[in-house]
């Protein structure tokens, strides 16, 4: 099945590059897929084709290709016009997406790995973390509650709770913590260089200033940025 919103504009992000859309391979996808199919989940939703194709900005028919391997695996079931996980599926999604945002913690506290860098190389890493490494990684870690981008790891016992969490689009002028950036984001590599060259980043302290026209001037732990829209739609941060 070939979902027909799969062919929506991608307004909101930056296409990946072709080199780099042609190193992707479906396995990678497939992953992105779950991460959102089980975003949706944990909502109760169905995932629209029209949400895929917003949030994977890479070539159609990649997220085609995840989908019907999906559906044909008995991962995701047809709901409607989306698509869900599906009972024997969730724990399958699960364990995906915790295994890559184990990796993009290995990469980014033990390797040393730059951070805006982890997320895509994390993809290469696809199918080679065994329940060993896991179990490994998560004792070297420390059993993270969050990726390097702030998004929670299933299973931790250490995922954290925020009351305030709120969008730097509609965050008010102030001092804030940065919480997490969506997997949206994570494949805008323009958007995570300037987020790091500024040192707004998860975990970090920070302040908004003003926001004109769309565009949110922060001050980060590094320097001063004016942050487009897009990027402060898919950034969120809490107040304090």
């Amino acid at each position: 099945m070939a979902l027909d919103a799969l062919t929506a504009p991608r307004a909101d992000v930056t296409p990946r590059s072709d080199a780099a859309a042609g190193e992707t391979s479906v396995a990678a996808i497939v992953t992105e897929v779950l991460e959102v199919l089980l975003e949706h989940d944990e909502h109760g939703t169905a995932t629209s084709g029209a949400e895929l194709a917003r949030r994977i900005p890479v070539p159609t028919w990649t997220v085609d290709a995840a989908v019907q391997q999906l559906l044909a695996d008995g991962t995701a079931t047809i709901a409607g016009d989306g698509i869900v996980l599906s009972e024997a599926g969730r724990p399958k999604a699960i364990r995906a997406v915790r295994r890559h945002r184990l990796t993009e913690r290995m990469l980014s506290d033990l390797l040393g790995l730059e951070w805006w860098k982890v997320h895509h190389e994390a993809e290469r890493w696809q199918g080679v973390v065994s329940d060993d490494v896991e179990a490994r990684l998560l004792e070297l870690l420390g059993d993270p509650g969050t990726c390097p981008h702030g998004n929670p790891i299933p299973g931790s016992a250490n995922r954290p709770t925020y009351r305030e969490e709120t969008s730097l689009a509609d965050a008010r002028p102030g001092p804030v913590r940065v919480v997490r950036i969506t997997e949206t984001l994570e494949n805008d590599d323009e958007a995570l260089q300037l987020l790091q060259n500024c040192g707004f980043v998860p975990g970090r302290d920070a302040e908004v200033k003003r926001t004109e026209d769309g565009w949110v001037l922060v001050a980060g732990s590094v320097r001063d940025a004016a942050l487009p829209p897009h990027v402060a739609a898919h950034t969120y941060v809490e107040p304090f």
